[in-house]
């Protein structure tokens, strides 16, 4: 597209942009921004998490050291446990958040085609 072409348009796109909402879409939008916000605390929560469990995994590792020993063996098993259940917090809190996101896009589009 041509900046002449661009520019052009613009006045013709202004006056949409700027449009006040109407009460269904200040509602649609508030629908969307809460469902947002939602999955964003969902993932914040699972990282928090995620982070505490690979510190523990860590220290579990840092316990082990590099000896072979059974108590050392033990530890490492326990950390790579650790290690799993954070990715699987992860992947499961990427999950929820894409569903509320989902599930919030979807009442805000039946509300605005009624």
């Amino acid at each position: 597209m041509s900046i002449r072409f661009a520019l052009a348009l613009m006045p013709l796109c202004l006056p949409v942009a700027c449009a006040p909402q109407t009460p269904q879409q200040q509602q649609a939008e508030q629908i969307r921004e809460q469902a947002d916000k939602s999955g964003d605390a969902i993932e914040a929560e699972a990282r928090d998490r995620a982070a505490q469990m690979e510190a523990q995994a860590a220290t579990l590792e840092n316990q082990a050291g590099t000896s072979q020993s059974f108590d050392a063996q033990r530890l490492q098993v326990q950390a790579d446990a650790l290690k799993k259940q954070a990715d699987l917090i992860e992947k499961q809190a990427d999950a929820q958040a894409k569903a509320v996101r989902d599930a919030g896009r979807a009442k805000a589009s039946a509300l605005l085609a009624q």
